[in-house]
């Protein structure tokens, strides 16, 4: 049954309940991460899954709150991968493949690190146990910037993304949609209402919409980036979804739950669900 985990659900304002953006879906025989905020890697062992169960990464835009643990999640995948797994295969707009040269190229912040692990014996012993074989590999990596309108094919479903408006121009946005025999939903990253974002979620069945306020506590400049709870139903109505699922809250969206769900209601008859970390979704 394809699923959806919220393992991150919160903004750049760390909490004990939420902090960063990262969700993990179960499509057919794969586990696909769109985001990879602060603590995503251990929060996918809090989930139930490690590292090396993550086949994709797409990321919609690299604002910390969404990209802080990329190298933490690259580097303890490769540290236990045994030399037979794939590649992560990571997907998102630029600078996707120019951040991941600065961290593990030649001369990336981590080289030295990598370096060490594959020339040093006590590493060569830890790879030994965990099933790998002498020489250690260096890692490998699969990654490749994309353009709004891209498609990625993979065999079970179908990925394509648009352009979003967040804060442009300083940092390029992306919504994705994922399509499968079956179903279909939408990541909406952070975003302002938009036409090509609503445009890529018409019909989807559940859109994941990034959204941390009350509509009232959205003061103007906030709308420029980002929605409120009133945007989100919107959208969600519009798209024709079944369900809604907010995530990137705030404490403070999550303490008036049951008002601001009231009001949303008015606006959207589907189903809402708050995500809040360690939330699971049957799509």
């Amino acid at each position: 049954m394809p699923a959806l985990h919220v393992l991150c659900g919160g903004t750049p304002s760390p909490s004990p309940e939420l902090f960063g953006t990262s969700c993990a879906m179960e499509l057919g025989d794969e586990l696909i991460m769109v985001d990879c905020g602060p603590a995503a890697t251990w929060k996918l062992f809090t989930a139930g899954f490690t590292p090396l169960d993550v086949d994709w990464l797409f990321f919609t835009h690299h604002h910390s709150d969404h990209n802080a643990d990329y190298p933490c999640l690259q580097l303890v995948r490769w540290d236990h991968c045994t030399g037979t797994q794939a590649p992560l295969r990571v997907v998102g707009p630029p600078p996707t493949e120019e951040m991941t040269h600065k961290l593990f190229g030649a001369d990336g912040v981590f080289a030295d690190d990598i370096a060490a692990r594959i020339g040093h014996v006590a590493s060569h012993r830890c790879h030994l146990e965990r099933g790998g074989s002498l020489p250690r590999p260096a890692p490998e990596f699969d990654v490749h910037d994309v353009a709004p309108g891209d498609v990625v094919e993979a065999g079970a479903w179908t990925a394509r993304c648009s352009s979003a408006e967040h804060v442009e121009p300083w940092l390029t946005s992306l919504a994705w949609r994922f399509d499968w025999d079956g179903g279909s939903v939408g990541f909406t990253g952070d975003t302002q209402t938009c036409a090509p974002v609503t445009e890529l979620v018409a019909g989807v069945d559940t859109l994941v919409a990034n959204c941390p306020l009350q509509q009232e506590k959205i003061h103007s400049e906030m709308r420029t980036c980002i929605w409120g709870t009133l945007d989100a139903a919107a959208a969600a109505r519009d798209a024709g979804a079944r369900r809604l699922v907010l995530i990137h809250l705030t404490g403070s969206l999550v303490a008036a739950r049951d008002a601001a769900v009231a009001e949303m209601a008015e606006i959207y008859d589907g189903e809402i669900i708050f995500g809040l970390e360690g939330t699971v979704v049957e799509l």
